[in-house]
């Protein structure tokens, strides 16, 4: 087989796959993500703000509207109590009414806590809008590099793959058939290089007595890594 032409080839296709790899592990990945992140954090944290003066003026309109109506039946029964001559009468109508201002009273309470909310909710909602404007802000400069990043690894590829037509013209459509059967077999790596007595596919060592044997082959031919049983090639 035609060893160096197939090492060629390897070496073209391996500087791919490392293309790729790097594409996924782009730091600017790792930014424009957090910075996406961010983002959502913050649209939800106002989501949350704006349900929250929701929910707040909701109890607000309740409270208001349920004060209305101890108010009225409180003055119709202190209309009553004007008229009334009869003392337990007017005790028992004293004692609705005090239970009626109790009652008044929780709601303004009720009233003033869902005030207090809003406005908090309210001055929330300014900071984190601030602080979406400059996420959102980042997350453009991240975008922009990352697409930087793609064009740079895309020019890359292509210069890369131009070259790969005369690599796998050099190949029989035997020794490319073995090629493409056996890279993915050895993750992506069928050819490897003997470096000294070290197999740079598996990373071991051949004994002597097997490096010398696979250097003593004619040039044009590869042998088999012992380890890994990949082609090796010199």
């Amino acid at each position: 087989m035609n060893g160096p032409a197939l090492l060629a080839l390897q070496t073209i296709d391996s500087h791919l796959d490392q293309i790729e790899h790097r594409r996924k592990r782009l730091p600017e990945v790792a930014r424009h993500q957090d910075a996406m992140t961010a983002v959502s954090a913050l649209q939800r944290r106002l989501a949350e703000l704006r349900q929250r003066i929701e929910a707040a003026e909701a109890a607000i309109g309740a409270a208001e509207r349920e004060s209305a109506s101890i108010t009225a039946k409180r003055t119709r029964l202190e209309g009553q109590l004007k008229t009334v001559i009869s003392p337990r009468e007017a005790e028992a109508l004293m004692h609705e009414i005090e239970v009626l201002t109790a009652k008044r009273g929780e709601q303004d309470d009720l009233e003033l806590a869902a005030l207090d909310d809003a406005s908090a909710a309210e001055a929330e909602i300014a900071t984190v809008e601030s602080e979406l404007h400059e996420a959102v802000a980042a997350g453009e400069v991240a975008a922009a590099e990352l697409a930087v990043a793609h064009r740079q690894l895309d020019d890359e590829r292509d210069t890369t793959a131009a070259e790969r037509p005369g690599a796998v013209a050099r190949l029989s459509p035997t020794e490319l058939a073995t090629y493409e059967r056996m890279r993915p077999q050895y993750d992506g790596v069928a050819v490897a290089k003997l470096d000294g007595q070290r197999c740079t596919g598996c990373h071991l060592d051949l004994s002597r007595a097997e490096a010398d044997a696979v250097r003593a082959l004619p040039a044009d031919e590869v042998g088999e890594c012992p380890q890994c049983n990949r082609l090796l090639a010199r």
